[in-house]
């Protein structure tokens, strides 16, 4: 029989969403829930939080599985984790085992050689701070098991063996890869002009390169068109109700529904910060007119909630509105154009995109960089002085260096000193 663990959303009447790892009973992990419940969520961890927890806490009963190691067990006797299982598990981490689709579960086969064969042949090693961040959670997640067993039989853990549970997961802690600098040039930064362009007109209702099929068309434009001039995130995006758009005063409110029981997706799509009022286009309130008293109404489904953006596809979802994997989808049909030109393409590309728009509007009206940090934080969702705004000026910024360190070199030009 294999061991299965597999890390779950549940939601509650009241709409909250929360994480559990299941075992191969489908049942909450005892230790696991208890850890999740009391450390995390009571210390108002967000969900989505949590459920990457889970997903390491997963890592570890897997190891457990495939050498039969029973931790509970183990740690009520006092019989800790050694130097070479820490390093073993050190190793484990290193796996690329998909613990991003929460939906999926890991089949955990008793025979180890079994099991690195499995693993051999989809074993694209992750990235050393992901590994980071699985050991460190891990660690976490041993210590206060170690603790509460202990305690839990002895009434109190005393300071001999508070030392050894510590020394175990600190020994663990010291194997978690060194951090690597993030490359300035690799990281993620706007759309060029001319690809903003591309893609504007590759959206484009009844184009001869739109990647799209004729009923999808409409609301997939408007999907492109609303993060490329809002800037919103994707959660925002999906978060977005009829009723937010005033039609009249021509804004649309972005606003934070965390565990909204009226959101029947177990992945809800939230506005991750600050609740804003955004003023749009005439244009552009006019296209999200057009498409909710169009294509959107030919859905029952859409009757019953309000929710801008719903699934097209015909079958038993049609009408409910969409999830953040099937705005994945719509932005891979795009990148399936030319992997080349668009395969930096995603939602929070366009959210560069407006910022880097943004700060070429601000220069050209002289707005001092004070001012335009506390407009650009509106705007965005941030809290005003959190320091957020540098994060999406980056494109900006080196541009703006490139052309001065030209005017540097002018008085260079047509000289000898070169």
């Amino acid at each position: 029989m294999e061991e299965q663990f597999n890390v779950r959303f549940i939601t509650f009447s009241d709409g909250e969403r929360y994480p559990v790892l299941l075992d191969n009973q489908k049942q909450p992990h005892w230790y696991a829930t208890l850890y999740a419940t009391t450390q995390l969520r009571n210390a108002s961890k967000a969900p989505n939080t949590i459920a990457v927890v889970l997903a390491a806490i997963r890592i570890l009963y897997s190891w457990c599985f495939t050498r039969g190691q029973d931790l509970e067990t183990r740690f009520s006797e006092r019989n800790f984790l050694n130097e070479q299982e820490l390093e073993s598990i050190r190793s484990y981490t290193q796996i690329r085992t998909n613990e991003s689709d929460k939906n999926k579960v890991i089949n955990l086969s008793r025979k180890v050689e079994k099991k690195r064969a499995m693993f051999k042949s989809c074993e694209e090693r992750i990235s050393s701070g992901t590994q980071y961040i699985r050991i460190t959670y891990i660690a976490d997640y041993l210590e206060w098991l170690a603790l509460r067993l202990v305690e839990r039989d002895a009434r109190q853990v005393d300071a001999v063996t508070f030392e050894t549970i510590k020394r175990m997961a600190n020994g663990l802690r010291v194997l978690r890869p060194q951090k690597k600098m993030r490359s300035r040039e690799r990281a993620r930064k706007g759309l060029t002009e001319e690809l903003q362009k591309t893609l504007l007109d590759v959206v484009q209702p009844g184009s001869t390169g739109n990647p799209f099929s004729q009923e999808f068309q409409i609301r997939n434009q408007l999907i492109v068109l609303l993060l490329y001039h809002l800037g919103l995130r994707a959660g925002e995006l999906l978060s977005l109700r009829v009723s937010d758009f005033d039609f009249i005063k021509n804004t649309v409110l972005v606003a934070r529904r965390h565990d909204n029981p009226g959101d029947n997706r177990t992945y809800q799509p939230v506005a991750k910060t600050m609740d804003r009022c955004i003023p749009i286009s005439e244009s552009l309130i006019k296209a999200v007119s057009n498409y909710v008293m169009g294509d959107r109404r030919r859905f029952s489904a859409a009757k019953r909630h309000e929710y801008l953006f719903v699934v097209h596809q015909p079958g038993p979802f049609a009408g409910q509105p969409i999830s953040l994997k099937g705005l994945a989808k719509v932005f891979q049909e795009i990148q399936a154009i030319d992997s080349d030109l668009f395969s930096h393409l995603t939602p929070h590309a366009l959210r560069h995109t407006a910022n880097d728009r943004f700060s070429a509007l601000m220069d050209k009206r002289g707005v001092s960089p004070a001012e335009e940090e506390k407009m650009r934080s509106y705007l965005m969702g941030w809290k005003e002085g959190s320091g957020s705004a540098g994060t999406y000026t980056r494109r900006h910024v080196e541009r703006k260096a490139r052309e001065a360190a030209l005017l540097l070199q002018e008085p260079l030009q047509g000289g000898n000193h070169v």
